[in-house]
C-alpha cells in the first residue's frame, strides 16, 4: 500500500499557515458534504490555470485530461491561460508527496494557487504513469474546487484511492462540487 500523500497549504496575509491533511473524525456515513469542504479553495469554480514548467509528451495527455474532465461538471469551467492566478509546476522535489495545492490571496480579495506535481515520487510509485499523473492532478484541482481530502473510497479526494486506476472525479466529488458552487460558478461559503 502506498504511504505517500498529497498535501494542502494555505498562504494568508499574515504568513504561511499549514492546513495539512484533513481528517474526518466522525464515521463517513454521518459526515455531510459540508464536513469536508476546504475553506482555502478558489472562490469561483471557473478559474484558469497556467503551466509554469514545460513537460514532455508523456505528461501531456494526463495534464490535459484532468481539467477537461472537471469542466464536464455543470458548475465547473477550468481553462488554461497565460495570465492565470493558479500556476501548475511539475518538478523533482525532495518531498515525499505526489502533489501539493497552495492557496494565496491577491489584490481585490480573489485567490490564486500553486499546484505542484512531484515527478520523482510519481515515477517511483506509479505502475501506469499517465493514469497516476492524471489522478494526482485531478485530486489537486479538486482542492482548488474547495474539496478536502476525505476517507470515502469512491472519491478522487481520498488518499486511499488507487492512483493507477482512479483518474476521474466520482459521484461523491460531483455532489460536493454541486453543494459548494452555484450555477454561476460562485462558492456558497
Amino acid at each position: 500500500m502506498l504511504k505517500r500523500k498529497s498535501g494542502t497549504l494555505h498562504r494568508g496575509a499574515a504568513g504561511a499557515v499549514a492546513v495539512g491533511l484533513l481528517a474526518i473524525l466522525s464515521p463517513w456515513a454521518a459526515a455531510p458534504a459540508w464536513a469536508h469542504k476546504l475553506q482555502i479553495g478558489q472562490k469561483w469554480s471557473n478559474f484558469s490555470y497556467h503551466h509554469v514548467t514545460g513537460y514532455n509528451d508523456q505528461w501531456e495527455a494526463p495534464m490535459t485530461k484532468a481539467p477537461e474532465r472537471w469542466s464536464n461538471h455543470g458548475r465547473v469551467a477550468l481553462r488554461s491561460a497565460s495570465d492565470a492566478n493558479c500556476n501548475v509546476k511539475v518538478g523533482r522535489y525532495g518531498s515525499s508527496r505526489y502533489g501539493t495545492y497552495y492557496s494565496y490571496h491577491v489584490n481585490g480579495g480573489s485567490t490564486g494557487c500553486y499546484i505542484t506535481l512531484n515527478a520523482r515520487t510519481i515515477a517511483e510509485d506509479s505502475h501506469r504513469f499517465q493514469n497516476f499523473v492524471h489522478s494526482v492532478f485531478t485530486h489537486e484541482l479538486g482542492h482548488g474546487l474547495s474539496l478536502a481530502d476525505n476517507e470515502h473510497n469512491a472519491s478522487i479526494m481520498c488518499e486511499c484511492r488507487d492512483r493507477d486506476t482512479m483518474t476521474r472525479r466520482q459521484s461523491h466529488d460531483n455532489s460536493d462540487v454541486t453543494s459548494y458552487y452555484t450555477t454561476g460558478y460562485t462558492r456558497r461559503f
